[in-house]
């Protein structure tokens, strides 16, 4: 069972912080070639009560594509969906903490940077986050 402070440690060992807040973390992963991709998870709490790790990773402005298009690339994931957070498009996935070990954290931080980098060069052609 992982809790927030467990993750918090886990991350701060194997990436760089790039910014810490009391329930958020954004660091950047490499995805293909020279392309990185900015991950930010939260400690978000559920209707439920359960504690969750959301992470997510932005694609763009809302303005500047088609939604449609957006949606239809971004179904293709097995897990994950696509949201909007202030204008941004940001790709998002969630992981309850108490029901997970520290390692099972990588795969669902590598699948979101890598979908969001992926719709990020179809939809854009750049690399900005």
């Amino acid at each position: 069972m992982a809790s927030w402070d467990d993750l918090v440690s886990y991350v701060r060992v194997r990436y760089e912080i790039m910014r810490q807040h009391d329930q958020e973390l954004w660091f950047n992963l490499p995805t293909t070639g020279e392309r990185t991709q900015l991950v930010v998870v939260r400690q978000v709490v559920g209707d439920d009560g359960h504690t969750w790790a959301q992470i997510s990773s932005p694609i763009c402005r809302v303005a500047e594509v088609d939604l449609t298009q957006l949606l239809s690339l971004a179904g293709a994931s097995v897990v994950g969906g696509v949201a909007s957070v202030d204008g941004v498009a940001v790709f998002r996935h969630s992981v309850p903490l108490g029901d997970a070990n520290l390692g099972s954290f990588d795969r669902p931080f590598r699948h979101v940077a890598d979908v969001a980098d992926d719709l990020e060069e179809k939809l854009t052609g750049r690399d900005e986050n």
